[in-house]
């Protein structure tokens, strides 16, 4: 039924009045618990609260309408979504450098407006049957939000990042001033790292000019766009099943999440990248039986760009694309598709051939590296292409008819598989992340298969194994989120104090929770850590890293240690007076008796007994009775005036053999 203007007006009127009670308490709420908790948790106490009230009001004297339980769904989702607005408002005014106490009165300012579409639409719509889907999407929006919240900057790329990329590293670093500053950095960036001058081009403009709220708040909502392209990709009727599977693939199965989705950079990496790349696929199958107009001629360049995004995606699907205008070559010149293709290849030709890639992929990693990594990859890596394996072959032994109509349908999917896997394997490194767009093309293809087979039972059942697995998963993560975050305001404290160029880092006890040191090495990406694998060390004072986190904070210098060793030199002059390890054992500390510069570090190793040593242990084994750690492994740091060797303990089968140590100076 129609509203007239005078029910509208009332209906404003009314809200007006319920909102201001609601904002009043919330506000109320807020201010209170400021005192025993940070903004955002005092935010979403006071929000939670004043959310049952407001329903109440709503329902009974602002739109005078029966409460139900489907109401109160959508009242909810509505509320869900008004919460995102107001808790990035508020985190943006806290940026810009109001109070915790008068933050949240502009953005209460801003959101109301909102609010009142929103909550008019929930409580008088009519209910449709997908809002489950919908339901799903925004509670696993609202998910991802808390989790990109937590999200800080590591002592690594996030902050070379902020610089101009220097083609020296040892170079003086200078921050981004403008876009001049940006296109020289990425123009540098593609002829001595990689090729991906789009996506990076974007990571250093967010990372030196917008907030970390925004970006956090983009890669939340490019998330749901993930899952939403994916279902659409996989075309089954069934959303909610297809959207469950897939948030739980990427969440849970596929290695790797930390760094692909909810870390800043590794985001624009991947996260980014596919969704322009899904966005492509989608509008290819839309005008796959078009004919070539100008329109389309117009259109094509933007093509160019999903091609030049990842190599280690783009290339795949570009192997796939040759094969696939082979094959039609007698009718492709007259298709819609063939300027978009030939744009992606150009731009797959523009990332994969930069002399970057060309200079970092003739580097010397010898074959003995390159089969070591493939072993780890396909060990611990992949594990969706895998199960994918598993099904192909139930299928070939009870259904071969469906497995061939499935292969001869999904054929240039497969061929852009094989050609991610092989790059998996000779990549030359066991980053979890290497393996991402492998598994990322197996799930779409496992999940065709499953929602052809599957009756609508067993989708109801895996729908529910997948929401209570994830939900077991979450609380975990968000807290060694929050573990992380809590340490890297520790940190940065630490570098604001005027004066101060050591660092203790808070780093947690391994060894001590199973469950938590396994999330906190698949869902954090740290921002300071110290290790024989590290890509950072923080105790190196001259890294480029170092150096560029020492210009942000306005230092000469800083340095980094974990704060057992710290409190222990600081407490005890006489410590370490031989090689030890911090709390973790991952770090060796030694006093050294003079300034000496140290070149090198050498371990004397004792004979390995291989019969005393596991079938596993065994593929690990050392070849030698010495080993002599890289300069990037060692530094020697000055701390309470007296010098310290600080070095990573090496890998276990290196470690377990330690006879002695030489210590070589120039």
């Amino acid at each position: 039924m129609k509203l007239t203007d005078k029910q509208s007006l009332g209906e404003a009127v009314r809200f007006g009045v319920v909102g201001v009670a609601a904002t009043a308490l919330h506000y109320g709420l807020y201010y209170l618990l400021l005192s025993f908790v940070n903004p955002t948790v005092a935010f979403t106490i006071g929000y939670a609260i004043s959310f049952i009230c407001n329903y109440v009001l709503s329902s009974r004297y602002t739109f005078r309408v029966s409460m139900s339980v489907q109401r109160f769904t959508s009242f909810a989702l509505s509320h869900l979504v008004n919460y995102f607005v107001g808790l990035a408002l508020l985190h943006l005014f806290l940026w810009i450098g109001l109070p915790p106490e008068i933050a949240p009165l502009p953005a209460f300012v801003i959101a109301v407006p909102i609010n009142f579409l929103l909550v008019r639409f929930a409580l008088k719509r009519v209910p449709h049957e997908a809002d489950s889907y919908i339901i799903f999407l925004l509670l696993t929006g609202f998910a991802m939000l808390l989790l990109n919240l937590m999200d800080v900057p590591t002592l690594s790329d996030d902050m070379v990042y902020r610089f101009m990329w220097n083609a020296d590293p040892q170079d003086e670093v200078k921050a981004i001033g403008g876009l001049g500053d940006l296109f020289h950095s990425q123009w540098t960036h593609y002829f001595t790292i990689n090729g991906r001058f789009p996506v990076h081009l974007l990571a250093q403009a967010f990372l030196a000019f917008v907030p970390p709220i925004v970006l956090q708040i983009i890669n939340t909502i490019l998330f749901l766009v993930l899952i939403h392209l994916c279902v659409l990709f996989i075309g089954h009727k069934n959303r909610l099943f297809v959207a469950a599977m897939v948030t739980f693939m990427l969440f849970v199965v596929i290695n790797g999440f930390r760094t692909t989705m909810v870390w800043s950079l590794g985001a624009f990496n991947y996260l980014w990248v596919l969704v322009g790349v899904m966005c492509l696929m989608l509008w290819l199958r839309r005008i796959k039986s078009s004919s070539l107009s100008l329109n389309h001629w117009l259109l094509s360049p933007l093509a160019l760009f999903a091609g030049w995004s990842h190599e280690a995606l783009s290339l795949p699907l570009s192997v796939a694309i040759v094969c696939f205008l082979f094959v039609n070559r007698k009718v492709m010149l007259r298709r819609a598709l063939t300027p978009y293709l030939l744009w992606f290849l150009v731009g797959t030709a523009l990332c994969f051939l930069s002399p970057g890639v060309i200079g970092r992929s003739t580097e010397g990693v010898t074959l003995m590296t390159r089969m070591m990594s493939a072993a780890m990859n396909c060990l611990f890596n992949i594990r969706v292409l895998w199960l994918l394996l598993i099904v192909l072959l139930v299928f070939w032994r009870r259904d071969k008819q469906f497995l061939r109509q499935h292969l001869q349908e999904n054929a240039y999917s497969y061929v852009a598989l094989s050609i991610s896997f092989a790059i998996t394997l000779l990549c030359g490194t066991s980053l979890e992340r290497v393996a991402f767009f492998t598994d990322f093309i197996a799930m779409l293809l496992l999940l065709r298969l499953l929602c052809t087979k599957l009756s609508t039972l067993w989708q109801r059942r895996l729908i529910v194994v997948a929401c209570v697995l994830m939900l077991v998963c979450y609380v975990p993560a968000y807290l060694v989120r929050q573990e992380n975050r809590d340490m890297w305001q520790d940190m940065e404290q630490q570098m604001k104090e005027p004066g101060r160029e050591l660092i203790a880092v808070q780093l947690p006890l391994k060894g001590q929770n199973a469950v938590m040191d396994y999330f906190r090495q698949h869902y954090v990406n740290p921002s300071a850590e110290f290790g024989f694998y590290c890509v950072y060390m923080g105790f190196d004072a001259t890294d480029v890293n170092m150096r560029c986190a020492a210009k942000l904070y306005g230092k000469p210098s800083l340095t980094f240690l974990p704060a057992d060793v710290v409190s222990r030199i600081e407490a005890d002059s006489t410590a370490y007076s031989s090689y030890e390890p911090d709390e973790n054992n991952t770090l060796f500390v030694w006093r050294m008796k003079d300034s000496r510069p140290v070149k090198s570090v050498r371990f004397i190793l004792n004979e390995e007994d291989l019969s005393a040593l596991h079938f596993y242990q065994r593929l690990m084994v050392y070849d030698g009775d010495s080993y002599d750690l890289d300069d990037f492994n060692f530094e020697t740091v000055e701390v309470c005036g007296n010098p310290y060797l600080v070095f990573t303990r090496p890998t276990t089968n290196i470690a377990r053999r330690i006879k002695d140590i030489e210590i070589g100076y120039e």
